[in-house]
Protein backbone atom coordinates (compact mmCIF):
# COMPACT_ATOMS: atom_id res chain seq x y z
CA UNK A 1 0.00 0.00 0.00
CA UNK A 2 1.16 3.56 -0.59
CA UNK A 3 0.39 7.26 -0.52
CA UNK A 4 0.46 9.51 -3.57
CA UNK A 5 0.89 12.67 -1.47
CA UNK A 6 2.36 12.33 2.03
CA UNK A 7 2.11 15.35 4.36
CA UNK A 8 3.88 15.07 7.71
CA UNK A 9 3.54 17.83 10.29
CA UNK A 10 6.06 18.47 13.06
CA UNK A 11 4.30 20.50 15.71
CA UNK A 12 6.51 23.31 17.05
CA UNK A 13 9.78 21.68 15.98
CA UNK A 14 12.67 24.14 15.73
CA UNK A 15 13.81 24.00 12.10
CA UNK A 16 17.25 25.45 12.81
CA UNK A 17 17.98 22.55 15.16
CA UNK A 18 16.70 20.02 12.64
CA UNK A 19 18.93 21.46 9.94
CA UNK A 20 21.98 21.59 12.21
CA UNK A 21 21.53 18.02 13.43
CA UNK A 22 20.89 16.84 9.87
CA UNK A 23 24.19 18.43 8.81
CA UNK A 24 25.95 16.61 11.67
CA UNK A 25 24.55 13.27 10.51
CA UNK A 26 22.27 12.88 13.53
CA UNK A 27 19.02 13.09 11.53
CA UNK A 28 19.63 11.14 8.31
CA UNK A 29 16.08 11.35 7.03
CA UNK A 30 16.16 15.13 7.10
CA UNK A 31 19.64 15.14 5.60
CA UNK A 32 18.16 13.30 2.62
CA UNK A 33 15.16 15.62 2.42
CA UNK A 34 17.41 18.69 2.43
CA UNK A 35 19.94 17.41 -0.09
CA UNK A 36 17.45 15.71 -2.38
CA UNK A 37 14.53 18.13 -2.35
CA UNK A 38 13.42 21.74 -2.05
CA UNK A 39 13.48 23.75 1.19
CA UNK A 40 11.10 26.64 1.92
CA UNK A 41 11.28 29.10 4.76
CA UNK A 42 7.66 29.98 5.45
CA UNK A 43 6.21 33.27 6.57
CA UNK A 44 3.66 32.86 9.34
CA UNK A 45 1.41 34.64 11.86
CA UNK A 46 3.84 34.21 14.76
CA UNK A 47 4.11 37.98 15.30
CA UNK A 48 0.40 38.68 14.97
CA UNK A 49 -1.77 35.68 15.96
CA UNK A 50 0.60 32.81 16.84
CA UNK A 51 -2.18 30.42 17.80
CA UNK A 52 -3.53 30.58 14.26
CA UNK A 53 -0.54 28.72 12.81
CA UNK A 54 -2.28 25.37 12.35
CA UNK A 55 -5.62 26.76 11.13
CA UNK A 56 -3.67 28.69 8.48
CA UNK A 57 -1.59 25.66 7.50
CA UNK A 58 -4.52 23.33 6.98
CA UNK A 59 -6.88 25.78 5.29
CA UNK A 60 -4.79 28.32 3.36
CA UNK A 61 -6.99 31.06 4.82
CA UNK A 62 -5.61 34.01 6.77
CA UNK A 63 -6.47 34.30 10.45
CA UNK A 64 -7.56 37.83 9.68
CA UNK A 65 -10.52 36.34 7.83
CA UNK A 66 -11.07 33.12 9.80
CA UNK A 67 -9.99 34.11 13.33
CA UNK A 68 -9.15 30.94 15.27
CA UNK A 69 -6.16 32.17 17.23
CA UNK A 70 -6.53 31.07 20.87
CA UNK A 71 -8.69 27.97 21.10
CA UNK A 72 -8.83 27.65 24.93
CA UNK A 73 -9.97 31.21 25.73
CA UNK A 74 -11.11 33.53 22.98
CA UNK A 75 -13.55 36.46 22.76
CA UNK A 76 -16.21 36.56 20.06
CA UNK A 77 -17.76 39.82 18.85
CA UNK A 78 -21.04 40.42 20.62
CA UNK A 79 -19.88 38.51 23.71
CA UNK A 80 -18.13 39.76 26.83
CA UNK A 81 -16.71 36.54 28.30
CA UNK A 82 -13.68 34.55 27.28
CA UNK A 83 -14.63 31.03 26.27
CA UNK A 84 -13.19 28.04 24.42
CA UNK A 85 -13.77 27.69 20.68
CA UNK A 86 -16.38 25.01 20.13
CA UNK A 87 -15.95 22.35 17.47
CA UNK A 88 -19.27 23.42 15.89
CA UNK A 89 -17.76 26.87 15.23
CA UNK A 90 -14.97 25.46 13.07
CA UNK A 91 -15.63 24.98 9.36
CA UNK A 92 -13.97 21.70 8.41
CA UNK A 93 -14.83 22.29 4.75
CA UNK A 94 -11.81 24.64 4.61
CA UNK A 95 -9.29 21.84 5.27
CA UNK A 96 -7.28 20.72 2.25
CA UNK A 97 -8.07 17.06 2.90
CA UNK A 98 -11.81 17.76 2.98
CA UNK A 99 -11.61 19.60 -0.33
CA UNK A 100 -9.63 16.69 -1.74
CA UNK A 101 -12.22 14.26 -0.43
CA UNK A 102 -15.07 16.23 -1.99
CA UNK A 103 -13.20 15.95 -5.31
CA UNK A 104 -13.17 12.17 -5.02
CA UNK A 105 -9.69 11.66 -3.58
CA UNK A 106 -9.14 8.98 -0.96
CA UNK A 107 -7.67 10.55 2.18
CA UNK A 108 -6.33 9.61 5.61
CA UNK A 109 -5.98 12.30 8.29
CA UNK A 110 -4.34 11.49 11.61
CA UNK A 111 -3.72 13.90 14.49
CA UNK A 112 -3.61 17.18 12.61
CA UNK A 113 -3.63 19.83 15.38
CA UNK A 114 -6.65 21.99 16.18
CA UNK A 115 -8.91 20.35 13.61
CA UNK A 116 -12.36 18.77 13.76
CA UNK A 117 -14.11 15.96 11.96
CA UNK A 118 -15.83 16.37 8.63
CA UNK A 119 -18.95 14.31 7.93
CA UNK A 120 -18.92 11.91 5.02
CA UNK A 121 -15.17 12.14 4.44
CA UNK A 122 -13.89 9.83 1.75
CA UNK A 123 -11.37 8.17 4.06
CA UNK A 124 -10.45 7.99 7.74
CA UNK A 125 -9.93 10.62 10.44
CA UNK A 126 -8.30 10.49 13.89
CA UNK A 127 -8.15 13.49 16.21
CA UNK A 128 -6.08 14.35 19.30
CA UNK A 129 -4.75 10.88 20.06
CA UNK A 130 -1.22 12.16 20.58
CA UNK A 131 -0.99 15.95 20.39
CA UNK A 132 0.19 18.76 22.64
CA UNK A 133 -2.97 20.82 22.11
CA UNK A 134 -6.17 18.92 22.82
CA UNK A 135 -8.90 21.46 22.31
CA UNK A 136 -11.80 19.22 21.45
CA UNK A 137 -12.01 15.44 21.97
CA UNK A 138 -10.11 12.29 21.12
CA UNK A 139 -12.26 10.88 18.35
CA UNK A 140 -12.22 9.11 15.01
CA UNK A 141 -14.33 8.59 11.94
CA UNK A 142 -15.39 5.92 11.61
CA UNK A 143 -15.72 5.56 15.42
CA UNK A 144 -14.48 1.97 15.28
CA UNK A 145 -11.07 3.26 14.14
CA UNK A 146 -10.33 4.71 17.59
CA UNK A 147 -11.41 1.47 19.26
CA UNK A 148 -9.05 -0.45 16.99
CA UNK A 149 -6.16 1.95 17.66
CA UNK A 150 -6.65 1.75 21.41
CA UNK A 151 -6.77 -2.03 21.25
CA UNK A 152 -3.47 -2.11 19.33
CA UNK A 153 -1.57 0.86 20.80
CA UNK A 154 -3.49 2.06 23.85
CA UNK A 155 -3.68 5.78 24.59
CA UNK A 156 -0.75 8.09 24.03
CA UNK A 157 1.49 8.00 27.14
CA UNK A 158 1.53 11.82 27.49
CA UNK A 159 -1.99 13.21 27.97
CA UNK A 160 -0.62 16.52 29.31
CA UNK A 161 3.05 17.52 29.40
CA UNK A 162 2.90 20.18 32.17
CA UNK A 163 2.56 17.74 35.09
CA UNK A 164 6.23 17.03 35.88
CA UNK A 165 6.40 19.62 38.73
CA UNK A 166 10.03 20.39 37.80
CA UNK A 167 11.17 17.26 39.63
CA UNK A 168 13.80 14.83 38.23
CA UNK A 169 11.44 11.87 38.38
CA UNK A 170 8.79 13.88 36.53
CA UNK A 171 11.19 14.96 33.78
CA UNK A 172 12.53 11.41 33.42
CA UNK A 173 9.06 9.93 33.06
CA UNK A 174 8.06 12.63 30.56
CA UNK A 175 11.16 12.09 28.42
CA UNK A 176 10.63 8.34 28.33
CA UNK A 177 6.94 8.74 27.54
CA UNK A 178 7.61 11.18 24.70
CA UNK A 179 10.07 8.75 23.12
CA UNK A 180 7.59 5.92 23.53
CA UNK A 181 4.79 8.10 22.18
CA UNK A 182 6.76 8.98 19.05
CA UNK A 183 7.46 5.31 18.46
CA UNK A 184 3.80 4.40 18.94
CA UNK A 185 2.75 7.21 16.61
CA UNK A 186 5.03 5.83 13.90
CA UNK A 187 3.63 2.31 14.32
CA UNK A 188 0.07 3.65 14.26
CA UNK A 189 0.73 5.68 11.11
CA UNK A 190 2.36 2.77 9.30
CA UNK A 191 -0.62 0.61 10.23
CA UNK A 192 -3.05 3.20 8.82
CA UNK A 193 -1.03 3.75 5.66
CA UNK A 194 -0.86 0.03 5.01
CA UNK A 195 -4.61 -0.42 4.99
CA UNK A 196 -5.04 0.76 1.40
CA UNK A 197 -3.68 3.04 -1.31
CA UNK A 198 -4.19 6.69 -0.43
CA UNK A 199 -4.28 9.73 -2.67
CA UNK A 200 -3.45 11.84 0.39
CA UNK A 201 -2.04 10.76 3.75
CA UNK A 202 -1.74 13.64 6.24
CA UNK A 203 -0.43 13.26 9.79
CA UNK A 204 1.46 15.02 12.57
CA UNK A 205 3.90 14.31 15.40
CA UNK A 206 3.12 16.26 18.58
CA UNK A 207 6.04 15.05 20.69
CA UNK A 208 8.32 17.75 19.27
CA UNK A 209 6.03 20.39 20.77
CA UNK A 210 6.02 18.97 24.30
CA UNK A 211 9.74 18.26 24.54
CA UNK A 212 10.59 21.81 23.49
CA UNK A 213 8.33 23.43 26.05
CA UNK A 214 9.56 21.32 28.95
CA UNK A 215 13.24 20.53 28.30
CA UNK A 216 14.55 23.70 26.65
CA UNK A 217 16.44 24.94 29.70
CA UNK A 218 18.47 21.74 29.93
CA UNK A 219 20.09 22.42 26.53
CA UNK A 220 20.24 26.24 26.72
CA UNK A 221 23.10 27.39 28.95
CA UNK A 222 21.79 30.96 28.86
CA UNK A 223 18.45 30.04 30.37
CA UNK A 224 17.87 31.06 34.03
CA UNK A 225 16.77 27.50 34.85
CA UNK A 226 19.79 25.89 33.20
CA UNK A 227 21.44 23.09 35.19
CA UNK A 228 24.95 22.38 33.84
CA UNK A 229 25.17 19.20 35.91
CA UNK A 230 21.78 17.85 34.82
CA UNK A 231 21.72 14.24 33.59
CA UNK A 232 22.64 13.78 29.93
CA UNK A 233 19.22 12.27 29.26
CA UNK A 234 17.68 15.65 30.16
CA UNK A 235 20.25 17.75 28.31
CA UNK A 236 19.76 15.72 25.15
CA UNK A 237 16.01 15.13 25.45
CA UNK A 238 15.11 17.55 22.65
CA UNK A 239 17.65 15.98 20.31
CA UNK A 240 16.62 12.44 21.24
CA UNK A 241 12.93 13.05 20.57
CA UNK A 242 13.72 14.78 17.28
CA UNK A 243 15.89 11.82 16.25
CA UNK A 244 13.14 9.34 17.12
CA UNK A 245 10.74 11.33 14.94
CA UNK A 246 13.35 11.53 12.16
CA UNK A 247 13.54 7.72 12.12
CA UNK A 248 9.76 7.48 12.02
CA UNK A 249 9.53 9.85 9.09
CA UNK A 250 12.05 7.74 7.23
CA UNK A 251 9.83 4.68 7.69
CA UNK A 252 6.76 6.57 6.52
CA UNK A 253 8.50 7.82 3.39
CA UNK A 254 9.63 4.29 2.57
CA UNK A 255 6.13 2.93 3.12
CA UNK A 256 4.58 5.64 0.93
CA UNK A 257 6.50 4.33 -2.07
CA UNK A 258 9.04 5.65 -4.54
CA UNK A 259 6.45 7.64 -6.47
CA UNK A 260 5.18 9.63 -3.47
CA UNK A 261 5.50 13.37 -3.14
CA UNK A 262 6.52 14.13 0.44
CA UNK A 263 5.84 17.42 2.22
CA UNK A 264 7.27 17.72 5.73
CA UNK A 265 6.32 20.92 7.51
CA UNK A 266 7.64 22.31 10.80
CA UNK A 267 4.74 24.49 11.86
CA UNK A 268 6.63 26.91 14.11
CA UNK A 269 9.76 26.73 16.20
CA UNK A 270 10.94 26.59 19.79
CA UNK A 271 13.34 28.69 21.82
CA UNK A 272 13.61 30.27 25.29
CA UNK A 273 10.46 31.42 27.04
CA UNK A 274 11.19 35.15 27.30
CA UNK A 275 7.79 36.52 28.25
CA UNK A 276 6.46 40.08 28.04
CA UNK A 277 2.72 39.59 27.43
CA UNK A 278 2.13 38.79 31.11
CA UNK A 279 2.94 42.45 31.93
CA UNK A 280 0.12 43.88 29.83
CA UNK A 281 -2.89 43.40 32.18
CA UNK A 282 -1.17 45.43 34.89
CA UNK A 283 0.05 48.01 32.37
CA UNK A 284 -3.51 48.63 31.13
CA UNK A 285 -4.73 48.98 34.72
CA UNK A 286 -1.99 51.56 35.40
CA UNK A 287 -3.04 53.45 32.25
CA UNK A 288 -6.58 53.71 33.60
CA UNK A 289 -8.08 51.57 30.83
CA UNK A 290 -9.58 48.90 33.11
CA UNK A 291 -12.78 49.12 35.09
CA UNK A 292 -11.23 50.69 38.18
CA UNK A 293 -9.82 53.95 36.83
CA UNK A 294 -6.21 52.92 37.44
CA UNK A 295 -6.26 51.80 41.08
CA UNK A 296 -6.57 48.03 40.80
CA UNK A 297 -2.94 47.01 41.16
CA UNK A 298 -3.24 44.95 44.32
CA UNK A 299 -6.57 43.50 43.25
CA UNK A 300 -5.23 42.44 39.86
CA UNK A 301 -2.31 40.70 41.56
CA UNK A 302 -4.74 38.96 43.89
CA UNK A 303 -6.77 37.85 40.88
CA UNK A 304 -3.66 36.43 39.28
CA UNK A 305 -2.90 34.43 42.41
CA UNK A 306 -6.51 33.21 42.55
CA UNK A 307 -6.25 32.00 38.97
CA UNK A 308 -3.09 30.08 39.87
CA UNK A 309 -4.92 28.42 42.77
CA UNK A 310 -7.65 27.31 40.38
CA UNK A 311 -5.11 25.81 37.97
CA UNK A 312 -3.30 23.98 40.78
CA UNK A 313 -6.48 22.49 42.24
CA UNK A 314 -7.36 18.85 41.43
CA UNK A 315 -8.67 18.71 37.87
CA UNK A 316 -12.20 17.53 38.88
CA UNK A 317 -12.59 20.65 41.07
CA UNK A 318 -11.40 23.20 38.52
CA UNK A 319 -14.72 23.69 36.65
CA UNK A 320 -16.54 24.37 39.95
CA UNK A 321 -13.92 26.87 41.11
CA UNK A 322 -14.01 28.67 37.76
CA UNK A 323 -17.80 28.92 37.92
CA UNK A 324 -17.67 30.35 41.44
CA UNK A 325 -15.11 32.93 40.33
CA UNK A 326 -17.46 34.21 37.61
CA UNK A 327 -20.66 34.39 39.63
CA UNK A 328 -22.15 35.70 42.84
CA UNK A 329 -20.27 37.61 45.56
CA UNK A 330 -16.83 36.79 44.15
CA UNK A 331 -17.67 38.49 40.88
CA UNK A 332 -19.01 41.51 42.79
CA UNK A 333 -15.70 41.88 44.65
CA UNK A 334 -13.79 41.58 41.38
CA UNK A 335 -15.95 44.24 39.74
CA UNK A 336 -15.50 46.69 42.61
CA UNK A 337 -11.75 46.16 42.54
CA UNK A 338 -11.53 46.53 38.78
CA UNK A 339 -10.08 43.09 38.08
CA UNK A 340 -12.87 41.11 36.47
CA UNK A 341 -11.89 37.77 34.97
CA UNK A 342 -13.80 38.98 31.92
CA UNK A 343 -13.05 42.75 31.83
CA UNK A 344 -15.39 43.36 28.90
CA UNK A 345 -18.28 42.67 31.27
CA UNK A 346 -17.76 46.14 32.74
CA UNK A 347 -18.89 49.32 30.94
CA UNK A 348 -15.97 51.07 32.66
CA UNK A 349 -13.40 49.03 30.75
CA UNK A 350 -11.86 50.84 27.79
CA UNK A 351 -9.41 48.13 26.73
CA UNK A 352 -8.49 44.66 27.94
CA UNK A 353 -5.83 42.04 27.28
CA UNK A 354 -6.56 38.88 25.30
CA UNK A 355 -4.53 35.68 25.49
CA UNK A 356 -2.37 35.38 22.38
CA UNK A 357 0.50 33.03 23.17
CA UNK A 358 3.91 34.65 22.53
CA UNK A 359 2.44 38.02 21.45
CA UNK A 360 0.41 40.51 23.41
CA UNK A 361 -3.12 41.26 22.23
CA UNK A 362 -5.53 44.01 23.23
CA UNK A 363 -9.21 44.49 22.45
CA UNK A 364 -10.95 47.83 22.76
CA UNK A 365 -14.36 47.87 24.41
CA UNK A 366 -16.11 49.26 21.33
CA UNK A 367 -19.68 50.49 21.62
CA UNK A 368 -21.93 48.52 19.28
CA UNK A 369 -19.48 45.62 18.99
CA UNK A 370 -19.22 44.64 22.66
CA UNK A 371 -22.25 44.15 24.96
CA UNK A 372 -20.98 46.78 27.44
CA UNK A 373 -19.14 48.99 24.96
CA UNK A 374 -17.46 52.14 26.27
CA UNK A 375 -15.32 53.44 23.38
CA UNK A 376 -16.98 55.05 20.37
CA UNK A 377 -15.86 53.59 17.04
CA UNK A 378 -14.07 55.95 14.69
CA UNK A 379 -12.13 58.90 16.04
CA UNK A 380 -12.26 57.93 19.72
CA UNK A 381 -11.12 54.37 19.03
CA UNK A 382 -8.33 55.65 16.76
CA UNK A 383 -7.13 58.10 19.42
CA UNK A 384 -7.14 55.37 22.08
CA UNK A 385 -5.18 53.06 19.78
CA UNK A 386 -2.58 55.79 19.23
CA UNK A 387 -2.35 56.37 22.99
CA UNK A 388 -1.89 52.66 23.74
CA UNK A 389 0.75 52.28 21.04
CA UNK A 390 2.68 55.28 22.37
CA UNK A 391 2.60 54.03 25.96
CA UNK A 392 3.61 50.48 25.06
CA UNK A 393 6.56 51.67 23.00
CA UNK A 394 7.61 53.78 25.99
CA UNK A 395 7.98 50.73 28.25
CA UNK A 396 11.60 50.05 29.19
CA UNK A 397 13.61 47.57 31.19
CA UNK A 398 14.25 49.41 34.48
CA UNK A 399 17.72 47.85 34.81
CA UNK A 400 19.08 48.72 31.36
CA UNK A 401 16.79 51.43 30.02
CA UNK A 402 16.22 49.33 26.87
CA UNK A 403 12.75 49.40 25.27
CA UNK A 404 11.07 46.01 25.73
CA UNK A 405 8.50 46.27 22.91
CA UNK A 406 9.70 45.65 19.37
CA UNK A 407 6.54 46.82 17.62
CA UNK A 408 2.82 47.40 17.98
CA UNK A 409 0.52 46.45 15.10
CA UNK A 410 -3.16 47.12 14.58
CA UNK A 411 -5.58 44.63 13.03
CA UNK A 412 -6.03 46.89 10.01
CA UNK A 413 -2.28 47.13 9.49
CA UNK A 414 -1.87 43.36 9.78
CA UNK A 415 -4.95 42.13 7.92
CA UNK A 416 -6.41 45.07 5.99
CA UNK A 417 -9.55 47.13 6.56
CA UNK A 418 -11.91 44.20 5.91
CA UNK A 419 -10.53 41.95 8.64
CA UNK A 420 -12.84 39.86 10.80
CA UNK A 421 -14.13 41.74 13.89
CA UNK A 422 -13.09 38.90 16.23
CA UNK A 423 -9.35 39.51 15.82
CA UNK A 424 -7.59 41.65 18.47
CA UNK A 425 -7.48 45.37 17.75
CA UNK A 426 -3.83 45.67 18.76
CA UNK A 427 -1.00 43.10 18.73
CA UNK A 428 2.27 43.55 20.60
CA UNK A 429 5.62 41.93 19.79
CA UNK A 430 8.15 41.90 22.62
CA UNK A 431 11.88 41.80 22.07
CA UNK A 432 13.56 38.41 22.25
CA UNK A 433 17.14 39.65 22.68
CA UNK A 434 16.81 40.87 26.27
CA UNK A 435 16.43 37.56 28.04
CA UNK A 436 13.46 36.96 30.31
CA UNK A 437 11.20 40.03 30.52
CA UNK A 438 9.53 40.38 33.93
CA UNK A 439 9.94 44.11 34.64
CA UNK A 440 8.93 47.23 32.79
CA UNK A 441 8.70 50.92 33.61
CA UNK A 442 7.67 54.22 32.10
CA UNK A 443 6.90 57.73 33.33
CA UNK A 444 3.16 57.12 33.22
CA UNK A 445 2.96 53.47 34.23
CA UNK A 446 5.64 53.44 36.91
CA UNK A 447 7.45 50.16 37.54
CA UNK A 448 5.68 46.85 37.00
CA UNK A 449 6.91 43.38 37.91
CA UNK A 450 5.07 40.21 36.91
CA UNK A 451 6.82 36.85 37.00
CA UNK A 452 6.94 35.00 33.69
CA UNK A 453 6.83 31.41 34.98
CA UNK A 454 4.05 29.68 36.89
CA UNK A 455 3.83 26.32 38.65
CA UNK A 456 0.74 25.33 36.68
CA UNK A 457 2.54 25.87 33.34
CA UNK A 458 6.22 25.13 34.12
CA UNK A 459 7.61 25.68 30.63
CA UNK A 460 11.09 26.88 29.81
CA UNK A 461 10.63 26.85 26.02
CA UNK A 462 8.35 28.99 23.91
CA UNK A 463 7.68 29.41 20.21
CA UNK A 464 9.89 31.06 17.62
CA UNK A 465 9.05 32.42 14.18
CA UNK A 466 10.79 29.61 12.28
CA UNK A 467 8.48 27.66 9.94
CA UNK A 468 9.84 25.32 7.31
CA UNK A 469 8.69 23.08 4.47
CA UNK A 470 10.84 20.30 3.05
CA UNK A 471 9.48 18.98 -0.26
CA UNK A 472 10.78 15.78 -1.80
CA UNK A 473 9.67 13.51 -4.61
CA UNK A 474 9.59 12.83 -8.34
CA UNK A 475 10.31 15.90 -10.41
CA UNK A 476 11.18 18.21 -7.51
CA UNK A 477 14.49 19.87 -8.30
CA UNK A 478 17.02 19.46 -5.44
CA UNK A 479 19.00 22.38 -4.10
CA UNK A 480 18.60 25.93 -5.25
CA UNK A 481 19.01 27.38 -1.77
CA UNK A 482 16.15 28.18 0.58
CA UNK A 483 13.00 29.32 -1.20
CA UNK A 484 10.41 31.73 0.19
CA UNK A 485 6.83 30.76 0.97
CA UNK A 486 4.12 31.10 3.58
CA UNK A 487 2.26 28.68 5.82
CA UNK A 488 -0.84 29.69 3.86
CA UNK A 489 0.71 28.01 0.81
CA UNK A 490 0.64 24.44 2.13
CA UNK A 491 -3.08 23.83 1.51
CA UNK A 492 -3.19 25.13 -2.08
CA UNK A 493 0.06 23.26 -2.82
CA UNK A 494 -1.50 19.97 -1.77
CA UNK A 495 -4.64 20.70 -3.79
CA UNK A 496 -2.58 21.57 -6.87
CA UNK A 497 -0.65 18.31 -6.60
CA UNK A 498 -3.93 16.39 -6.39
CA UNK A 499 -5.40 18.33 -9.33
CA UNK A 500 -8.17 19.66 -7.10
CA UNK A 501 -9.56 23.18 -7.71
CA UNK A 502 -8.31 25.83 -5.28
CA UNK A 503 -11.17 27.88 -3.79
CA UNK A 504 -11.18 31.62 -4.63
CA UNK A 505 -11.20 32.51 -0.91
CA UNK A 506 -7.80 30.84 -0.40
CA UNK A 507 -5.16 33.37 0.66
CA UNK A 508 -2.13 31.20 -0.11
CA UNK A 509 -0.66 30.19 -3.46
CA UNK A 510 0.57 26.81 -4.72
CA UNK A 511 4.30 26.46 -4.20
CA UNK A 512 4.02 23.73 -6.81
CA UNK A 513 4.17 26.44 -9.48
CA UNK A 514 7.61 27.65 -8.40
CA UNK A 515 10.93 26.88 -10.06
CA UNK A 516 11.70 23.91 -7.83
CA UNK A 517 8.54 22.15 -8.95
CA UNK A 518 8.50 22.73 -12.72
CA UNK A 519 9.43 19.12 -13.44
CA UNK A 520 6.82 17.57 -11.13
CA UNK A 521 4.77 14.99 -13.07
CA UNK A 522 1.50 16.12 -11.52
CA UNK A 523 1.98 19.54 -13.08
CA UNK A 524 2.87 18.43 -16.60
CA UNK A 525 0.31 18.82 -19.40
CA UNK A 526 -1.15 15.55 -20.66
CA UNK A 527 1.32 13.67 -22.84
CA UNK A 528 4.34 15.71 -21.65
CA UNK A 529 7.36 13.91 -20.28
CA UNK A 530 8.64 14.98 -16.87
CA UNK A 531 12.18 13.87 -17.71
Amino acid sequence: MSARILVIGLDAAEATLIEAWAAEGLMPTFAGLISGGAVYRLGNPMETLPGAIWPELVSGRSSGQAPLYYHPRQVRSGEAAYRPIEAAEVDAEDYYWVRASRAGRRVAVIDMPQTVASPDLNGIQLFEWGLHDRNFNIASAPPALLDDIRARYGDHPVPHCDRHKRQPEGYRALRDDLLAGAESKTRLLLDAMGREDWDLFSCCYGETHCVGHQFWHFRDDGHPWHEPDAPAEFREAVRDVYRRVDAGIGELIAAAGAGATVLVVASHGMGPYNGGPQLLPEVLVRLGLGSDGGHGTLASRALRKAQEVVHQAPRPLQPLLKTLARTGPVKGIQSAAGCLINPLESPKTRACVLRNNRCGAIRLNIRGREPFGRVEPGAEAAALTTEIRRELLALKDPATGEPIVARVTTATEAFGPDHHPDVPDIMVVFRTDLGVIEHCASARVGEVYVENYHPNIPRSGDHTIESRLWAFGPGITPGGGVHAGNVLDLAPTVLALLDVPIPPATDGRPLAGSEAWTRHPALQPAGTSSV
